[in-house]
């Protein structure tokens, strides 16, 4: 999954030249709470949030005789650029959904301005927007049931498991796997197209298959 393919691309700019009153405007208008801010190329030079235009109000709205006139003057007053974030973080067009993840976490941000090979802003992804991506993607939304069983952590160990839920004619919608307590095994998570996932679970057993119940995590 790609950046490019989730971010939405009709992003709502605004000139650094504007002033914080249009700014509010915007954000306003489109229901959103940050503005890319960008040149006349449309490169990307600066973001600009709600809370940015809350701070810039904060010193009028302590002085003594602060009015909401008084405020609104200010931001009628004030340019976009004199307040924005000029370091930005940023995804590129050639991101990866993943890549896109790290980012939101590491640096606490809500949403990615996307640019593309010259800086110009392409789009943009948030939060919500990932994911949506990823409940697709793992099926959630189908008819389907959950099963994570435990392998040995050596190449091919998914083959036999696939086989047996093979035998049963139903369709795997999603594979995860994940590190277990046991440095010699891995959890697999399978999404499987059927709600009777009762006599795969059994088989499994059979086989000789660990099979992980939310019970297994209860202290």
């Amino acid at each position: 999954m790609f950046v490019t393919r989730r971010m939405r691309r009709d992003v709502v700019t605004v000139a650094p030249s504007s002033t914080l009153k249009e700014a509010r405007r915007l954000m306003r208008e489109h229901n959103v709470r940050q503005l890319p801010v960008t040149g006349k190329e449309n490169e990307l030079i600066g973001v600009l949030s709600d809370r940015d235009i809350r701070e810039a109000m904060l010193p009028v709205g302590i002085l003594p005789g602060a009015s909401e006139a008084k405020m609104e003057e200010m931001l009628a007053n004030t340019p976009v650029e004199k307040v924005m974030t000029r370091k930005v973080v940023t995804a590129t067009i050639d991101d990866s959904l993943e890549d896109a993840i790290v980012l939101l976490h590491d640096f606490r941000v809500n949403s990615l301005p996307v640019v593309d090979d010259k800086g110009r802003v392409a789009g943009i992804i948030t939060r919500t927007d990932i994911l949506k991506a990823f409940i697709e993607a793992l099926g959630v939304g189908e008819i389907s049931s959950r099963l994570e069983v435990v392998v040995p952590d050596i190449p091919g160990s998914l083959v036999p498991l696939v086989t047996i839920i093979k035998n049963f004619h139903v369709n795997i919608t999603s594979i995860l796997t994940t590190g277990h307590t046991d440095p010699d095994k891995r959890a697999v998570f399978f999404r499987i197209a059927t709600l009777n996932v009762g006599p795969i679970r059994e088989a499994l057993q059979k086989a000789g298959y660990e099979i992980l119940n939310p019970g297994d995590f209860r202290t």
